[in-house]
């Protein structure tokens, strides 16, 4: 498994790095602007991109070398940072400039994402994709762990562009690993046609690819149903920086993205050094239902210690629900389909976020935050449970969306068809791994 560790590890530093980029723009937004809408924009614009891009990426990550789109798209996600790093020495950053550059930054890594996922299956043994999974999840779950107190100190001794410099040396580092990797490409599908040229062959090509997830029940589940979580999620993600700001200053909203990011370490590496249950869709609905009563307590307390518990719990929740979700497909789809798999996962996912997102902000900047306010409307009611003042709208927002969450995975989980989803799945996805003759070998 040595490609795999190599690739993986490029990654989690390019990710790592990444996520102090992210971080530090999130406190400089916040900072310039103490708007929570303005706050969740710069989310949205950071997730949307991933959705759309992977549009394309799927069949384009299906036909062309997986390798070579993964350096490819891991060294142009940083040409929208280097941008940003001259605007800010010249003293010119601006709100617009960081929305475009994470829109560019986003349709980049569209192609980075299903890529890696469609890889993992061409260079890991079938019993040990579990703990593949794991492991993959720790590629963006230590930038969470490591990233908000690392940035946090970049910005108080060398500022944004300290941080902008140290994201475009990762990509060095990423683009080393991947030199010294072979990942085989598999063959087509039985049952696709020729690939055809051109943007009308791009578009069949991610036709065939959503009617194979389509056919598959379990598949078309999975993919709602995590679009769901993540919806709920993309509240928790927009409305946790306002809430811990409304109580708190940024180095502490630093310590909660850590908490978060801690939780999601765990479940990663004990996925990773377990490999999961047997039946994981079980599983996955009792992680996503522990999500979503994280979610709902976190909120119900403004006290920061409470919230981080919280957060630790979400983190290993979420971590523990996209990791065996991802070895589903990753076991039993035909490898030369997965990265349309996995980018239809992504623009089903990621849109869901995006919209969480969206939506989250505005309705606490518009609704909740001056409900919630000292003289608020819905104060002297609710005021009593969860306090009052800056933050706390949008704290009663998240609770809100989190009971949502556990309604719906109560409603799954009593059905036995959906428990019983991966009986319909069959074995190992025609075994192609084994037909290589060394997928393991580093080059």
């Amino acid at each position: 498994m040595s490609a795999f560790w190599l690739t993986w590890a490029g990654l989690v530093a390019s990710f790592t790095a990444s996520g102090l980029t992210r971080f530090g723009l999130s406190v400089w937004v916040y900072q310039e602007t103490r708007d929570a809408q303005a706050f969740a924009l710069l989310l949205f614009f950071g997730i949307l991109p991933l959705s759309i891009g992977s549009l394309v990426a799927g069949p384009l990550v299906d036909r062309l070398d997986r390798r070579r789109v993964l350096m490819a798209s891991s060294l142009v996600a940083r040409l929208p940072t280097l941008v940003l790093l001259l605007l800010w020495w010249q003293g010119g950053l601006a709100l617009w400039h960081i929305y475009l550059a994470l829109v560019a930054n986003g349709l980049a890594n569209a192609f980075v994402l299903p890529a890696y996922d469609a890889s993992v299956r061409m260079l890991v043994p079938t019993e040990r994709l579990g703990q593949a999974s794991g492991f993959s999840q720790l590629i963006q779950s230590l930038g969470l762990v490591v990233g908000p107190p690392i940035a946090g100190a970049l910005l108080v001794t060398v500022g944004l562009g300290g941080i902008f410099a140290l994201d475009l040396a990762s990509v060095v580092l990423a683009l080393l690993a991947l030199a010294l990797v072979r990942i085989p490409n598999p063959t087509r599908a039985d049952d696709e046609p020729e690939m055809a040229a051109g943007f009308a062959g791009v578009w069949r090509d991610f036709v065939f690819g959503l009617r194979y997830v389509v056919e598959r029940p379990a598949f078309l589940f999975l993919s709602a149903f995590m679009a769901a979580a993540l919806f709920a999620g993309g509240f928790t993600y927009a409305l946790s920086g306002p809430v811990v700001l409304g109580l708190a200053d940024e180095a502490t909203m630093g310590l909660m993205y850590a908490a978060f990011g801690i939780g999601s370490v765990a479940g990663a590496v004990a996925i990773g050094a377990w490999g999961g249950p047997a039946r994981r869709v079980p599983a996955i609905l009792v992680a996503t239902l522990v999500s979503g009563g994280a979610t709902a307590l976190a909120g119900l307390r403004p006290d920061v210690v409470w919230i981080g518990v919280f957060l630790v719990v979400l983190g290993g929740s979420q971590a523990t629900m996209l990791a065996l979700n991802r070895v589903v497909f990753q076991q039993h789809a035909a490898p030369a389909v997965l990265g349309r798999v996995f980018a239809f996962r992504i623009v089903l996912a990621q849109t869901a976020q995006a919209a969480g997102v969206v939506i989250a902000g505005s309705l606490a900047a518009q609704v909740f935050e001056p409900a919630m306010a000292a003289d608020g409307a819905w104060a002297p009611w609710l005021g009593a449970w969860i306090g009052t003042g800056e933050g706390r709208g949008a704290a009663l927002l998240m609770s809100l969306a989190g009971v949502a969450l556990v309604l719906a995975t109560i409603l799954a989980v009593s059905s036995r068809r959906v428990r019983r989803l991966e009986d319909g799945l069959g074995g190992d996805a025609g075994g192609e791994a084994a037909l290589l003759a060394d997928p393991m070998a580093a080059r």
